[in-house]
């Protein structure tokens, strides 16, 4: 697993124990694998992302393969990988992320708050207005790459209102 990014409201190796637990946990007792960097230039169809308010604005993000996806699926519902369906993907994908995505939130000031998981199949270029890479961590399961992202919002509001005289 490789980690950038260090110092901001989650580090990258807060976000590896995350994962780490979230993997042996849900994933059939598999850790995250370590992957080499060609592993990552491949483009992603699977882009999830959970979006978190309160003391602390930000996303969190999880990008994959579709085969990864289903079978990461597959270990999470305990389904041989030829009988996951595209409906099991989608719903592996945004509960994994939202468990990743609680956990990141019990490390941000309080309160804080997390919205349901967004997943978009296909290759997808989301865009996050106002936000900025805080964190990323790139692990895999398996032999499939997985990309981790906590955006953080600069500042809510628009940037164009003075303060008031």
């Amino acid at each position: 697993m490789r980690a950038d990014l260090q110092g901001g409201a989650v580090t990258g190796e807060q976000l590896q124990g995350i994962v780490w637990q979230v993997w042996t946990a849900y994933l059939g007792g598999t850790a995250p694998a370590e992957l080499p960097a060609a592993a990552y230039v491949e483009p992603f169809d699977v882009t999830g992302a959970v979006a978190i308010a309160g003391q602390w604005h930000g996303h969190v993000v999880m990008r994959c393969r579709l085969d990864g996806m289903a079978v990461m699926a597959a270990a999470m519902l305990e389904l041989p990988t030829a009988g996951v369906r595209l409906e099991d993907i989608v719903d592996a994908a945004g509960e994994l992320l939202n468990i990743v995505a609680g956990n990141v939130k019990s490390l941000l000031p309080q309160p804080s708050v997390v919205a349901l998981p967004q997943v978009v199949l296909g290759e997808a270029d989301v865009l996050w207005p106002g936000a900025a890479a805080a964190c990323e961590l790139r692990t895999g399961f398996e032999e499939w790459a997985v990309l981790l992202s906590v955006l953080e919002v600069d500042s809510l509001g628009p940037k164009w209102l003075a303060a008031a005289p």
